[in-house]
C-alpha cells in the first residue's frame, strides 16, 4: 500500500512539473510572438521611382535594426485607406500641399505626418529636348505630331488629376486625350519614342531619374496649372497608432532627409542594377554618414 501511495505521489509531482513547464513554454512562446508582432512593419508604396527607392531603402535599414518589413505596392487610394485603417503602417511618398491634398483632406483625422524628407518636388508635362515646343499653351498646335495624346500614368494619381482638371481645360486642350496607363507603361512609351526621336509628351515629376536619362524638360506652365501651390514637400505618413507602437522608427522618420542629388543617385543605382535591394546596398555603401544621421 505504501509503495502504491509513494508511486502515486511521484506521478502527481511529475505531471505537475510537466504542466508548469508546458505553461511556462506557452507563455514564453506567446511573449515571443507578441514581441515579434511589435517588430513587423508594412510599408505601402506607389510604382513611382522615388517611392520605390525610398521604400526599399527603409526596408533595408529597418531590417538591419531587427524589424520585419513587408512592402505592398498599390494605387494611391488603397494606400491612403490602408494607412487610415492601420493595415498599412507607413507611406513614404505623400506629396503636399497639392498632389495628394484630396486624400489628406479625406483621411486627415486618421493619419499622422511623421516627417518631411524632400522639399522641392514639382510636377509637369515633359518633352524630350529635341522637340521645338516650349509651352503647354502650344500643345494644341502639335496635336497631330503627338497623335492627339498626352501619355499619363495611373488614373488615380494626383498628377493625373492636375492634368485632367487644371492643364487640359486651362490651356484649351480638350481635343487631346490624356492616356491612362501606369508609370512603367509611360516610361516604356517614353523610352521607345526617345530611341527613335519621335515626338511625345508625358506627365512627369521631379525628383525623377528620367530627366537626365532621356534629356527631358518641362513645358512652360505660365498658368501654374501643374503646380498651383508651388514646390511640394514629400512627406512620410503613418497610422494614428504608429508613433506609439514604433517610437524609435517615428524618430528616424523625422530625421530622414534627402537632397536632389542623393535621391537621383539612389534611383540611378537601382535602375543600373535592375534590382532594388542591390541598388540600395550599393548606394548605402557610399553614403554611410547620410544613413547614420537618420538613425541617431
Amino acid at each position: 500500500m505504501k509503495r502504491f501511495f509513494y508511486k502515486f505521489i511521484l506521478i502527481t509531482v511529475i505531471l505537475s512539473l510537466s504542466a508548469c513547464g508546458s505553461k511556462s513554454s506557452s507563455n514564453s512562446s506567446n511573449q515571443e510572438n507578441n514581441s515579434n508582432s511589435k517588430k513587423e512593419i508594412t510599408i505601402g508604396y506607389l510604382a513611382w521611382d522615388e517611392d520605390i527607392a525610398v521604400s526599399y531603402l527603409w526596408k533595408s535599414l529597418l531590417e538591419e535594426k531587427g524589424y520585419k518589413v513587408k512592402l505592398v505596392q498599390a494605387d494611391v487610394a488603397p494606400i491612403f485607406s490602408g494607412v487610415a485603417k492601420g493595415s498599412i503602417d507607413l507611406f513614404l511618398d505623400t506629396w503636399m500641399p497639392t498632389t495628394h491634398s484630396t486624400y489628406m483632406e479625406k483621411y486627415k483625422d486618421k493619419v499622422d505626418v511623421l516627417g518631411t524628407w524632400y522639399e522641392e518636388a514639382d510636377s509637369g508635362l515633359a518633352v524630350p529636348d529635341y522637340m521645338d515646343i516650349k509651352s503647354i499653351e502650344d500643345l494644341k498646335n502639335y496635336k497631330d505630331e503627338l497623335g492627339g495624346k498626352i501619355i499619363g500614368i495611373e488614373p488615380g494619381a494626383g498628377l493625373m488629376r492636375l492634368t485632367r482638371e487644371n492643364a487640359i481645360p486651362g490651356y484649351g486642350l480638350e481635343s487631346m486625350t490624356l492616356v491612362e496607363s501606369s508609370t512603367p507603361a509611360m516610361l516604356a512609351e517614353l523610352e521607345k519614342a526617345v530611341s527613335s526621336k519621335k515626338p511625345i509628351v508625358v506627365t512627369l515629376w521631379r525628383p525623377h531619374w528620367a530627366f537626365e536619362e532621356y534629356k527631358l524638360r518641362y513645358l512652360e506652365d505660365p498658368k501654374n496649372a501643374m503646380n498651383p501651390s508651388g514646390a511640394e514637400k514629400l512627406q512620410v505618413i503613418g497610422s494614428k497608432e504608429f508613433e506609439t507602437k514604433f517610437p524609435e522608427v517615428a524618430k528616424w522618420m523625422e530625421l530622414f532627409k534627402m537632397d536632389l542629388q542623393q535621391i537621383a543617385q539612389l534611383e540611378g543605382e537601382i535602375t543600373k542594377s535592375k534590382d532594388e535591394a542591390k541598388g540600395v546596398e550599393s548606394w548605402l555603401s557610399k553614403n554611410e554618414s547620410v544613413k547614420d544621421a537618420w538613425l541617431k
